[in-house]
């Protein structure tokens, strides 16, 4: 059973430039969540709309809404620059195909992508998609993104300038006092109550000038003890049920027999935190429950 949570990103990508709204971001992360460690080359990767739904927070109109969704991710590029002053613009998507009798979308990532998401082996981003999912800000996960990539130097200095250009915020978020309110606060609010990693920053001045953000990018403990607290929970709800329990690479495999309703819908409920795997035998036949997002 694979992790369907897990994103990786080489760091240029990380630091590339693109404007997307936060339900952008999270549906193509969703996707890039989706690959294989061991592909070599992109496949089709399939997004359903009760994902978005649950995921995103998408309103539930259908058909005209969801293709200006797909549109507009189409018209948003995304640039990635060289050290040498090259770049390269490009989509992320070479296509976004939506299936209504089935209600799901069917991506294909652009292949221009391949360097920067297949077979990374130095300098790439690792998180888990369920941090980025209930923030609110596309500047929140911007800046998730931008502080893993130095969770272990535990700071990260930006130039007020450059941190604006790698947020690609509008001008009226470039007086600094606006900024700071509209982005730094709300990432560091967001990042403490939803995160693996938050921050507090340092307003570095030249003069009265605020020139450069000292991020000091922290573990957040409060998230880690909440996660553990969970485990125990999770566990616990499991062992109501007597049948046979097992692990297997590292997930969790229940195989159950029941004819109570609130039983089903209990642990229907805690597949949906967790990363498991159930069958359901009950006198109307077999049901089969799978869920993917537990880290």
């Amino acid at each position: 059973m694979k992790n369907r949570n897990i994103v990786k990103q080489d760091f240029k990508l990380v630091n590339a430039k693109y404007k997307l709204n936060t339900s952008e971001i999270k549906f193509i992360m969703n996707a890039i969540a989706q690959i294989d460690a061991d592909d070599d080359e992109f496949t089709e990767y399939e997004i359903k709309v009760s994902d978005l739904e649950e995921k995103l927070q998408m309103a539930k109109n259908k058909h005209t809404r969801l293709k200006e969704f797909a549109k507009k991710i189409m018209s948003k590029p995304i640039l990635i620059e060289q050290d040498n002053e090259d770049f390269t613009v490009f989509n992320w998507f070479s296509r976004i195909r939506y299936i209504s009798k089935q209600a799901k979308f069917i991506v294909k990532i652009d292949d221009e992508l391949k360097p920067y998401l297949l077979n990374l082996k130095n300098r790439f981003v690792k998180y888990n998609l369920k941090y980025i999912l209930p923030l609110t800000s596309n500047y929140s996960i911007k800046i998730y993104q931008l502080l893993k990539e130095y969770e272990k130097l535990e700071k990260r200095k930006f130039k007020v300038e450059e941190l604006q250009d790698f947020l690609q915020v509008p001008k009226s978020l470039k007086i600094y006092n606006r900024f700071k309110e509209k982005v730094l606060k709300v990432a560091e609010r967001e990042l403490i109550e939803h995160c693996d990693i938050f921050f507090e920053f340092e307003e570095i001045k030249a003069g009265r000038k605020v020139d450069e953000i000292l991020f000091r990018i922290k573990e957040n403990k409060h998230i880690k003890e909440k996660e553990a607290i969970e485990d125990i929970n999770y566990t616990k709800e499991f062992s109501r049920f007597k049948k046979q329990k097992f692990w297997l690479n590292g997930e969790i495999a229940i195989f159950i027999n029941t004819s109570n309703e609130n039983d089903k819908i209990a642990l229907n409920f805690k597949m949906n935190q967790g990363n498991a795997k159930a069958i359901f035998e009950t006198e109307e036949g077999a049901y089969n429950f799978l869920s993917s997002n537990r880290a």
